[in-house]
This record gives structure tokens, C-alpha cells and sequence, in this order.
């Protein structure tokens, strides 16, 4: 095995959430040691709170909630049908997607059961890569399907839930193969949830939650035959000849979540905590090819996260306040095992299927999130309301990595860090039996530039050197450095539309 073989042998462990949407972001957890922004193909669930930023550790939000936790269907005393369609836009993949989901939650007439469902049409415009690419080639369609059941047994409420999502891509992935002409993706997510939910007096309440997750994609990818120069003096020619590979990415997720909320004090105020444990396998995860040079294999690891949360909010006739506060440790083991056998630096032997590079990253992550929403009545009756919404979500994302190459026989430690930024606001219009809303959100990554009037929100971000690009899987992904690459993780901009109509 040649040393650059060797040297490019770093762990790549993709951790999705693709089976739990990425508004469930406390409950499945996805770790990322690349500044990239995916991920929004999957936020399809709706939100009555959408422009607060996701603040929702003290604060309720009817519409999201049953589809978080199966058991909070049965708190649901107006049944609702809600359409929430939304369009995203990258500036890093010039991709994008238009999706249309329809969803309801109610009682079954005057007994204890309720349920709900959901599904979802999605048309993803992926990375053109040639001009004469074909139509397949350049968009791609999605399904998702989502039921409920629940049911109330005094103060206690218990429910199940089921997802799938049959995906004929993923935003992102384009990136993965670099010098690629072709790349046909199909694949499916599944996601099985029970929860259970406990109300004391004195506005006290405890939800619990199991979730079990599993993510599979296949990518077949074209590379087209090519003629390389070498450095350093560029005189030096390589042919690489065409060529078909078929990859498969596979993650499953295991986790529990919990948290616990009350009031303080008789002005409105309400604290909450939150608690999240997540054990992630990857068994199998694709080659992606980093800058049209170097093949990276990724072998197999697995992952423990966790989430320590507390959330504060003010509720009062006409306006809602909260804050949410989270860190998020995270142990990450990922290998590379030798391709066959092969003699160590010193002269060891080193077997086939033996793990010739180990890593370890630690992850000190943390978010902080605010929202304010207000509403005010209008015309006389009172009957009819019309609010604004704002919100601004920080997130920092810092991780050490320790790295064994058993083959050279050395050792390296690396830092990085960054932050993201997500600005978002809001109108909403209630009243009539229905509700409608509006919701525009930017994310700013590190290093990417943001539209002129939000500069002094997002920043210019930090330069993060790493050799991997940027990866699908819907918000995750491990990748080790292992030489200086500059990657500017760009800006997603959303934009959505809500119209709930409720059953009195």
C-alpha cells in the first residue's frame, strides 16, 4: 500500500438524522467536523413557531410537537390540518428544493385515542455538472410519510409513531465525488418513535421518548476517463481511465431523550430542562473522492452524543418569549482497515482487515437559541390577530482530534472550531378557522458570505482547513484532516408558508 494511500486513509463517519426531521434536532443528534449547511431537505414537519428560531425546551408548539413526540397527540384539543409548503436555496451546491407537506393532527370523536399523519412531495434541483446532463440527472424526488397514535390515560399519555422517506437523493452529495460526470442515488430512511408524556398541577410536565433510526443510500457514480500533470514541476502525465463504482451508506441510530418543564412564579414564566443520549453505527459508509486526486475508504465506527439543555420562556396573552441554552459532548471512534497485507514503518507486519489508522474526536458543542413572538388583535370583535415573529440561533462547534496512522506509526492531534448563525422572522394572520404564516430563515456558515444586510449578524466566519468536501446524510458528518483545505460554508436561505385550518 503506497503512502499516499496510507496518509489519505481518514475515518469519514456520516451520522444522520435524515429519519427524524431536522426540527427533532434534541432528540437525534449529528455531529460535523466540516463547516457545510445540509440538511434542509429534511425539515418538513410545520412549526407555529417557525420564525423563533426552534426555541422549544419552555415553550409548547402545537403543531411540531406530536410529530416530535408521538405521546403529545393527545394534547391536541383543537384538531388541525395544516399545509406548510418551503423553499430552500444554497449558495455553496447552487442547489436547492421545493417541497409540499400536508399534515393532522385530532381526537378520535369523544375517546382517549388521537393520531395524526403526515406526507410530503419534495423536488430537489441538484449540482449541474455537465451541460448535456439529462433531466434525471438534474432533479430528483422525494417521498415522506409520517403516522401517529396516542393515547390519554388519565394524566399520562402514551404514543408510537412511525416515518419513511423513499429518497432519490440527497442535497449535497454531488460534492462528495469530485471529477465525477454521473451519480445515481436512490435509497429510504425509517424512523420507529414511543413516547409517553406526565402532567402534574402546577403547569409540571415530563415527556420521555425512544427513538430507533435507519438510514441507507446507494450512490452510483460515473468518473469519466482523464489525463492529470503532476507537481511540482507539472510535466509528469497520469491517465486515469473511466470507470463505475457503487457505494452504499448505512447508519443507524439508537436514543433516548427527556425533559421536564414548570411554571415560576404566577407572571407567566416557565424553566425547563432537557436530557439526550444517542449511540450512532455507521457499518458501512461510501469512497468519496477528495479534489479529483485521492480516493478516501471509510470503514466502520460508532458515536455517543449527548444533549444537556435548559430553556426559559414568558408566556403572555399576546406575546411569547424563549431562550434555549445547550451543550453537546460528543465521542467519536471511527477506523480504516488495511486493503490487504502490508508492512508498517518499522518493519511490522500489518494483516488484511487489521485497522491501520484509529481516530478519536471529542466534541464540545454548543448552541444558544432566542425567539420573540408578538400578536396583536384586530378589528373590533377581537376575533382576529395579526403577530410577528424573530429569532437568532448561534450554534459553536468546536472538536479535538487525536489520530493514530499505525502504518507510518505517528500520531497527531488537531483543533478546529466555528460558529453559524441563523437569523429568522415571521408574520402570522389568526383568525377566521384558520391560521397563515410566513417565515424566512438564512443560515450563515463559516467562512460564507451573507446577504449585505445581514453582515453584522452572520460575520465572515472562520476559515476551517480540513481534506474532506462537504457531505449529505441530512446535518452529519465526521471527517479527519489530514492537510490544509479552505471549504467556505455558504449561506441556505428558506423560505415558508403555513396555513393551519383548526376544528373547534
Amino acid at each position: 500500500m503506497s503512502r499516499w494511500v496510507t496518509s489519505a486513509r481518514t475515518f469519514f463517519a456520516i451520522l444522520t438524522c435524515v429519519a427524524a426531521p431536522n426540527v427533532a434536532a434534541a432528540q437525534v443528534i449529528a455531529p460535523r467536523t466540516v463547516p457545510v449547511l445540509i440538511g434542509q431537505q429534511f425539515d418538513i414537519l410545520p412549526s407555529d413557531r417557525a420564525g423563533m428560531a426552534g426555541v422549544t425546551i419552555a415553550l409548547d408548539d402545537t403543531l411540531i410537537d406530536p410529530f416530535v413526540n408521538p405521546a403529545k397527540a393527545s394534547r391536541v384539543r383543537s384538531a388541525f390540518f395544516s399545509i406548510a409548503p418551503f423553499f430552500y436555496n444554497s449558495s455553496n451546491t447552487d442547489g436547492g428544493g421545493r417541497t409540499l407537506p400536508a399534515s393532522g393532527v385530532g381526537a378520535f370523536g369523544r375517546s382517549s385515542w388521537s393520531g395524526g399523519g403526515l406526507f410530503a412531495l419534495q423536488q430537489l434541483d441538484r449540482t449541474v455538472i455537465a451541460f448535456d446532463q439529462p433531466l434525471s440527472e438534474r432533479t430528483a424526488a422525494n417521498q415522506y410519510v409520517m403516522g401517529i397514535l396516542s393515547r390519554r390515560v388519565g394524566d399520562i399519555s402514551l404514543g408510537a409513531s412511525a416515518y419513511f422517506a423513499d429518497l432519490g437523493a440527497e442535497e449535497g452529495i454531488d460534492l462528495l465525488y469530485a471529477g465525477s460526470d454521473r451519480i445515481q442515488q436512490a435509497g429510504r430512511a425509517a424512523d420507529v418513535r414511543v413516547g409517553m408524556t406526565k402532567d402534574w398541577g402546577g403547569h409540571r410536565s415530563f415527556e420521555a421518548l425512544f427513538v430507533r433510526s435507519q438510514f441507507d443510500m446507494t450512490h452510483d457514480v460515473h468518473y469519466p476517463a482523464v489525463t492529470r500533470f503532476l507537481p511540482p514541476n507539472g510535466q509528469q502525465q497520469v491517465v486515469e481511465p473511466e470507470r463505475q463504482e457503487h457505494n452504499r451508506d448505512h447508519t443507524t441510530t439508537v436514543g433516548v431523550h427527556s425533559e421536564y418543564s414548570q411554571a415560576i412564579g404566577a407572571e407567566g414564566w416557565r424553566a425547563g430542562w432537557l436530557a439526550t443520549a444517542n449511540r450512532l453505527s455507521h457499518p458501512k459508509i461510501p469512497d468519496y473522492r477528495i479534489r479529483e486526486v485521492i480516493t478516501v475508504p471509510r470503514d466502520p465506527g460508532h458515536t455517543l452524543a449527548y444533549n444537556l439543555g435548559f430553556g426559559l420562556a414568558k408566556l403572555t396573552r399576546y406575546s411569547s418569549f424563549g431562550m434555549d441554552v445547550i451543550l453537546e459532548p460528543i465521542f467519536s471512534t471511527t477506523w480504516a482497515e488495511a486493503l490487504g497485507d502490508t508492512i508498517t514503518r518499522s518493519g511490522a507486519p500489518l494483516k488484511r482487515g487489521a485497522h491501520s489508522m484509529d481516530n478519536r474526536t471529542r466534541f464540545s458543542n454548543a448552541s444558544l437559541r432566542f425567539g420573540l413572538g408578538h400578536e396583536m388583535p384586530i378589528g373590533k370583535d377581537s376575533t382576529e390577530h395579526f403577530g410577528f415573529q424573530f429569532g437568532l440561533g448561534v450554534q459553536s462547534i468546536s472538536y479535538r482530534l487525536k489520530q493514530a496512522d499505525r502504518i507510518a506509526e505517528t500520531a497527531r492531534t488537531q483543533n478546529e472550531h466555528w460558529m453559524e448563525w441563523s437569523p429568522s422572522f415571521g408574520f402570522k394572520y389568526r383568525g377566521g378557522g384558520f391560521d397563515a404564516g410566513y417565515t424566512f430563515t438564512l443560515t450563515c456558515g463559516a467562512g460564507g458570505s451573507c446577504m449585505p444586510g445581514c453582515f453584522l449578524i452572520c460575520g465572515s466566519g472562520d476559515d476551517v482547513s480540513v481534506t474532506a468536501p462537504p457531505s449529505g446524510g441530512g446535518g452529519g458528518v465526521i471527517a479527519s484532516p489530514t492537510e490544509a483545505l479552505r471549504f467556505q460554508g455558504g449561506r441556505v436561505s428558506t423560505h415558508r408558508f403555513t396555513v393551519t385550518m383548526r376544528v373547534r
